[in-house]
């Protein structure tokens, strides 16, 4: 029995000591509930004092999501001019190469050390460089060869017509003399004729009287003479004088045969220039298959020579070009002359 009134009693105090929990829980409940409601009251207030501000004063920026979107776009450019300059180096100006030529070149290069790496691409882009500049000087010498053909064909046209309009109005002049005095002449003729006929006759009277025409016709006839006589002597001077210039002007102009004969020779040395470029170009890329960078970068250095040689003969074929030209530009000017 005593056993069971200390059970009893336990009991009872475990239910106070429950009891008492649950008043503190609550209390703390309702403690945190009141805390709550305050945070929640005052979060309301700071968004109604931030709108307001906002719509008084415009939005405040978010200082954090600014420096991360600089940050971020930052990171961006970096990666993208990484990306422009990997892929500038990769795909950088350089020899021509066939599909298998260039995966072989870019395998070297991705296996390549950094400083490896730069050398090689230098040396490559140092041989596109020569080969950019061959190709624009061959492309000059087209257009100016060209412009040069025409420019002969041209000039050989008005140097054999050269004086042509003046000597054909000189032969004009010399055909309306003629034609004007040719009745004079066939008068002057007949009364000569006339004449003989009397003296063959002997008859005195009608010789006397024919003599005397004729010797009135006779300084007439005489400076129609001298009229046509000179204006034939002008025109035979105007031809010999365009015999002359014609042959100054083909000197002149034979002048740029001597250059032509240079730019074969020119053009016989930037064969060869192309044809060491080609060997070193098949050299390059054997090296490249191997993938050694040391022969690699001779070997480009060595295609870069070839390249630059055969560059350097291109631009002396058009400086000989410009030569000829400048020939012809004379030539031309030299007719503007008489022209004038």
């Amino acid at each position: 029995m005593q056993t069971g009134i200390l059970e009893d009693k336990e009991n009872h105090q475990a239910g106070l000591c429950s009891c008492a929990t649950q008043i503190r829980e609550h209390g703390i409940n309702e403690g945190n509930d009141d805390k709550q409601k305050m945070m929640n009251q005052s979060r309301m207030r700071s968004m109604r004092d931030y709108s307001f501000m906002s719509d008084r004063y415009g939005a405040r920026p978010n200082l954090r999501a600014n420096v991360w979107t600089r940050m971020s776009l930052g990171l961006i450019i970096m990666f993208s001019m990484s990306v422009i300059y990997y892929s500038s180096t990769v795909n950088a100006a350089g020899p021509e190469l066939g599909v298998t030529a260039q995966k072989a070149w870019e395998t070297v290069l991705s296996k390549a050390d950094s400083q490896t790496k730069l050398s090689l691409q230098r040396a490559y882009e140092n041989v596109g460089n020569w080969t950019t500049q061959e190709q624009a000087w061959e492309q000059k010498i087209k257009t100016l060869h060209t412009a040069n053909t025409k420019d002969l064909e041209q000039l050989r046209m008005e140097i054999r017509q050269t004086d042509d309009a003046k000597i054909a109005g000189l032969i004009e002049k010399v055909k309306q003399t003629q034609t004007r005095y040719e009745p004079l002449f066939a008068l002057y003729s007949s009364v000569n004729k006339q004449l003989d006929a009397a003296k063959a006759i002997k008859n005195k009277e009608w010789s006397a009287a024919i003599r005397t025409q004729a010797d009135t016709l006779k300084p007439v006839v005489q400076l129609a003479r001298e009229d046509l006589r000179l204006k034939k002597k002008e025109l035979a001077e105007a031809r010999k004088r365009k015999s002359t210039e014609v042959k100054r002007l083909r000197t002149i102009l034979a002048g740029a045969d001597q250059v032509k004969k240079q730019i074969q020779t020119g053009k016989k040395q930037a064969s060869l220039s192309k044809e060491r470029y080609s060997n070193a170009l098949q050299q390059f890329k054997q090296n490249t298959k191997q993938g050694q960078s040391s022969r690699i970068l001779s070997s480009l250095n060595s295609l870069a020579a070839a390249a630059e040689k055969w560059a350097g003969s291109k631009q002396h074929i058009y400086t000989l070009e410009q030569k000829v030209s400048a020939t012809y530009a004379k030539v031309r000017q030299e007719l503007t002359k008489r022209a004038k």
